[in-house]
Formats: structure tokens, C-alpha cells, sequence
């Protein structure tokens, strides 16, 4: 697999519902991205929706933007929704989807891609990565 950008969250919030169903948790973020092609922040109003329900994997699902500049400084916005199941080895799988206003950037919501969550100081890194071959 390749990688191809990760994003730094930084948790700011963390709102929680328990109930006989299970648990939900609305998880508030921001962060940033420096990719090669793109470097940028995330916009307020970003989210995460964890879902615990009896007898359920886990799920999540996480939106957002991230407002910056491209690799000829041209301002873009992209928009991430990544969705994924939390596998039976306690780690979650997931699957992202890109959209962006930038036209040298339509080749990311072209990309068949997944995704890897790795746990941090005060938030994660989500890793993004295709089957093209590094």
C-alpha cells in the first residue's frame, strides 16, 4: 500500500450518551494537514460519531474540511468523510472519501482508499493510504 497524506486531530470535546442500546460519542476536533500537494487546517464544526451498540462492531463516522493551500499556493478546500467498522483486533478499518474544489486535486476523490488510525498525545493520526503500490 501507499500512503498517501496523513491527518494530525487534536481532540478538543467529547460528548457521550450511555443507554441500555449501547453508547454514542460525539467526538469535536480540529488539526491539520502537510502534505506534499496540500497543507491546511481544519475547519470548525468538525465531528467524529462513535457508535457502540449491544451485540454491534463498533462504528464510526467522521466529517470535515480542511481549508489551506496547494502545492502551487492556490486555495482549496477539502471535504473527508471517512467512515469505518472496528475490527475484532480492536482496531479501526477505514474508508475515505474526498472531495475538493481544486481541479489539481480531483485525482484524491478518484482514489479507492483506507485507512489507519493511530492513537497520539491529545488525539490521532488518521494515515490514508491506496493499493498502488509505494
Amino acid at each position: 500500500m501507499k500512503r498517501i497524506f496523513s491527518v494530525h486531530v487534536h481532540i478538543r470535546d467529547t460528548h457521550t450518551l450511555k443507554s441500555e442500546l449501547g453508547q454514542i460519542n460525539m467526538i469535536v476536533f480540529d488539526g491539520y494537514v502537510d502534505a506534499p500537494f496540500f497543507k491546511g487546517e481544519i475547519s470548525s464544526g468538525a465531528c467524529d460519531t462513535q457508535k457502540y451498540l449491544s451485540g454491534q462492531p463498533g462504528m464510526l463516522s467522521a466529517r470535515y474540511m480542511l481549508r489551506g493551500k496547494d502545492d502551487e499556493g492556490k486555495e482549496t478546500i477539502l471535504f473527508i468523510e471517512n467512515n469505518a467498522r472496528l475490527n475484532s483486533d480492536g482496531r479501526w478499518q477505514t474508508v475515505p472519501w474526498i472531495m475538493t474544489d481544486n481541479p489539481r486535486l480531483q485525482w484524491l476523490s478518484q482514489l479507492q482508499m483506507n485507512g489507519e488510525i493511530e492513537e497520539t498525545n491529545g488525539g490521532v493520526l488518521i494515515h490514508f493510504y491506496t493499493e498502488e503500490k509505494a
